[in-house]
């Protein structure tokens, strides 16, 4: 780094430093009547730790410890205080499923999946079909892997599909690399492990109103959710991205050869795969019979066991996953961050900010606007702070007045998570950052296209949502 990229780069620290106390001076304040002294200052405190997150001056788990600097230092709550409310349900939870999908990706499993789904008759006869076939398979995917681990698996043989186009093979490359992120973004709305924002406004939910979901009932309203959002995201690429139709005469082919390259099954992909298997069977069990342990938390603690206990090389003592996995597979930065926006949420809660703030709301706020509400700030936050804090925000603020109203959590909760994907800039998200680095996708094309697709699939979560959640749970239930 030059002298003028250093002093450039102490420029733009310095504000992104001072954005967190300005932020904490401002809400501080605030005259907010009615509300303690300790929940004024725990809610100044959430913004600071939020400016941070937003413009990321430090990594995003520097600023989640915020809290036990700056809570007992005000006597809000003691040290100890403050860390119980890091030990959450979440905490296991997402270590397990972002394991998993380590281990999915780093055995060749994902690979071996998407091929086979792409050399099924028929996918590779035209760019459209193979468009829709990258949305598919990247959504079904995604319903059990993060979104990351699709996109870095399926963006490079989406790409690689684009040159077998002769016929503008940019556009093409750009529609697939596309249909991949947005694939994700709607196969994550399918099951609780599918996305980060699922498993936080469960969570969430569950502290702030005590409603529990299960996983049927989750995956029921999401799998409808996913099917209603391909045939847009297509759609969209279609009349705004992909070049006219034609046949392709080596696609099929194509495939075949990376298929065949892959050679047979090893025994770490069986043992992701029986891990997998397990993973669903054991989620969904509840739903037939009643076991009092089994709950949607229970299980990706299990498959994260079983990974590092199930041997690849029994003689060399090597299992699936090893300590190395451990350190690599798991977003460090993204886990603290939600463990940090949760502990806030439990102390707003207790400090009483939640209960002041639905106070203050309901008198203008109706129950049927909340559903819009939520589908509407939450998007728009989402481009420009990343998901999970956004998630964190909204559902601490909304769920609360849903309580106090009588309205069901649940569709907010819904609502949240499905609309908190951010597509439209590189920046937002990981998974669209990821897409943006493989460089067949410019910020023009990925702002344009991205738009629409927000406004036309939070619509469609929105309105789905409100009718398909209370409809669902019920049969669920029954």
């Amino acid at each position: 780094m030059g002298a003028d990229d250093a002093s450039t780069g102490r420029r733009t620290l310095v504000p992104r430093l001072l954005s967190g106390p300005a932020a904490f001076a401002a809400v501080h304040a605030a005259p907010l009547t009615g509300l303690a002294p300790e929940a004024h200052f725990t809610v100044s405190a959430y913004a600071w730790v939020l400016a941070w997150w937003v413009t990321q001056p430090v990594p995003w788990i520097v600023a989640s410890f915020l809290p036990f600097v700056l809570l007992p230092a005000a006597g809000v709550l003691p040290f100890t205080g403050v860390a119980a409310g890091y030990g959450h349900t979440v905490l296991p939870y997402l270590t397990g499923v972002m394991l998993f999908g380590h281990a999915f990706r780093k055995h060749g499993l994902a690979r071996r999946i998407a091929l086979a789904a792409l050399c099924l008759p028929g996918v590779a006869r035209s760019g459209g079909g193979i468009v829709l076939a990258l949305l598919i398979v990247s959504a079904v995917m995604s319903a059990v892997v993060s979104d990351l681990v699709v996109i870095v698996t399926m963006t490079p043989i989406a790409l690689s599909i684009a040159r077998s186009v002769a016929a503008d093979a940019g556009r093409m490359a750009t529609a697939a690399s596309l249909a991949v992120l947005y694939g994700a973004a709607a196969g994550g709305l399918a099951t609780p492990a599918g996305i980060l924002f699922n498993a936080l406004t469960l969570s969430l939910l569950e502290r702030l109103t005590g409603y529990s979901v299960t996983f049927a009932q989750w995956t029921s309203t999401g799998v409808v959710l996913t099917a209603a959002q391909l045939p847009i995201c297509y759609l969209v690429l279609k009349f705004m991205l992909l070049p006219e139709g034609r046949a392709i005469s080596d696609g099929h082919a194509l495939f075949r050869r990376q298929s065949a390259q892959l050679g047979p099954m090893s025994r770490a992909e069986k043992n992701v795969l029986f891990v997998l298997i397990l993973m669903l069977v054991l989620w969904v069990l509840p739903t037939f019979a009643t076991i009092a342990f089994l709950d949607i938390w229970y299980v990706p603690p299990v498959a994260m066991v079983l990974l590092f206990a199930l041997p690849v090389d029994a003689r060399r003592r090597e299992a699936t996953l090893t300590a190395r996995d451990f350190q690599d597979g798991v977003a460090w930065n993204v886990l603290f961050l939600v463990l940090g926006g949760m502990a806030l949420a439990d102390v707003l809660a207790a400090t009483g900010f939640t209960a002041w703030l639905a106070g203050m709301l309901t008198a203008g706020v109706t129950a049927g606007a909340l559903p819009w509400l939520a589908g509407l700030v939450t998007p728009l936050l989402t481009q420009w702070a990343n998901g999970a804090a956004t998630s964190m925000m909204v559902s601490t603020m909304l769920f609360p007045i849903a309580d106090t109203l009588g309205y069901n959590p649940a569709i907010l909760a819904r609502i949240i998570a499905g609309t908190a994907q951010a597509v439209a800039l590189p920046w937002s998200s990981p998974a669209a950052a990821a897409t943006f680095a493989f460089g067949a996708v410019g910020l023009g094309a990925m702002f344009r296209v991205g738009a629409v697709v927000t406004v036309l699939t939070s619509f469609v979560v929105i309105v789905v949502s409100m009718i398909l959640v209370p409809a669902l749970e019920a049969f669920v239930a029954g």
